[in-house]
């Protein structure tokens, strides 16, 4: 299905890439393009075949600028609230989306661009690439598309509190420093790195990894016990499995495995 504001593509060995395409206005999302991300994140979710994703923006200028201030008129307070959930539900379908999602961060992600790669698992970031929570700066509060949720648990409360009342802008190198990106790569091996790293990711045992995700996602909000019941359920899942096989044979051939995802 084509869009008017993303291009979702799909690549060899179960790696799809979703592109906010809008460079003219710096990949900022709209109310429009969030109804077309949700769509594709729909499709991407019942994918059985899906390996990884790739989220990124359309040229060098910008990853994501974040909401476009053009959807940022006054509305009404029910209006105002419809919008901001529909956002919300967005970076949770992002982050609920069941595969890997890794961010290619190709430059400036603020705002709702910052938070839509904080929704993702692992973040690759060209040495151009610059980060802010820029919401203050509108007059709107930073408790907005997850940011008070992800951003303490990836760089601590601290960081995570100057960070989002000060509104301040940070280079790549810094954002590597305190943790809130996975990876930084000169500007010329950002795709070569992505690349790498997704079909690393893809190659890997589907069931095996979904769970791994899952189990990830859940620990964030659940005591020792109860993420322990469900590492039971999970690896009894892969013990199970055909892919297990094959890996505990690959492993004794000395031979790299062919995971199917059974």
């Amino acid at each position: 299905m084509s869009y008017k504001n993303i291009v979702l593509e799909r690549g060899d060995g179960g790696i799809a890439t979703l592109t906010i395409n809008r460079p003219e206005r710096m990949n900022a999302i709209s109310i429009e393009t969030v109804g077309e991300m949700m769509d594709a994140l729909g499709r991407l979710a019942r994918d059985e075949e899906l390996r990884v994703l790739v989220l990124t923006g359309a040229g060098h200028r910008a990853f994501c600028a974040g909401a476009d201030v053009a959807d940022m008129a006054p509305r009404p307070a029910q209006e105002a609230g419809r919008i901001v959930r529909l956002y919300l539900d967005y970076v949770l379908a992002l982050r609920d989306l069941p595969v890997p999602v890794i961010a290619r961060i190709n430059g400036v992600a603020a705002g709702g661009g910052c938070c839509t790669a904080l929704a993702c698992d692992i973040r690759v970031a060209s040495e151009s690439a610059r980060f802010g929570f820029v919401f203050h700066n509108v007059g709107l509060t930073a408790a907005d598309l997850g940011a008070t949720y992800f951003l303490p648990r990836l760089v601590g409360y601290g960081k995570a509190a100057e960070l989002l009342l000060t509104a301040e802008l940070i280079d790549a190198p810094e954002a590597l420093r305190i943790g809130l990106v996975n990876r930084v790569v000169p500007d010329d091996r950002l795709d070569a790195a992505v690349d790498s790293l997704a079909e690393r990711l893809a190659a890997g045992p589907p069931k095996a990894t979904r769970l791994t995700k899952q189990a990830l996602n859940q620990s964030l909000d659940r005591d020792l016990a109860s993420e322990f019941d469900f590492e039971v359920l999970a690896q009894t899942l892969c013990i199970l499995s055909e892919d297990h096989i094959e890996g505990a044979r690959a492993f004794r051939e000395k031979r790299a495995p062919v995971f199917r995802g059974r």
